[in-house]
């Protein structure tokens, strides 16, 4: 499983693109991939202020139902709705915290499967 995650990861660095330090440092040929990352950082936060904005919302929403709710099986579908919304914001919390890092520690992981040459001076 690792000679194959390491074949891929060194297929996905074929690129003649080269570092010349600095803040693209330890990319080596996946500089692009650290472009990528970039877009992800200036668009994710505006994106996750959306999700959450609705999300609350639609939370509020479902509170109210559950108040207004005169019998019991809407009461319950009430609060079943609203105990998936609430894992469903904590799971995507959850990922987009992974996300960020393994997008930080990307360079790291690249060294560990040898996929980027590391420099000796």
């Amino acid at each position: 499983m690792n000679t194959l995650l390491a074949g891929f990861i060194a297929l996905l660095g074929t690129s003649t693109t080269t570092t010349t330090g600095g803040a693209n440092e330890g990319w080596g040929p996946f500089l692009w991939l650290k472009h990528i990352t970039d877009a992800i950082d200036v668009v994710l936060y505006p994106i996750l202020a959306l999700v959450a904005t609705a999300g609350i919302i639609y939370a509020i929403v479902l509170g109210v139902n559950l108040a207004k709710a005169e019998s019991t099986e809407k009461r319950d579908e009430a609060k079943k709705r609203m105990i998936n919304a609430i894992i469903g914001f904590v799971s995507i919390i959850a990922l987009v915290l992974i996300m960020k890092l393994v997008i930080n520690f990307m360079p790291e992981i690249l060294k560990l499967f040898n996929a980027v040459p590391t420099t000796t001076t």
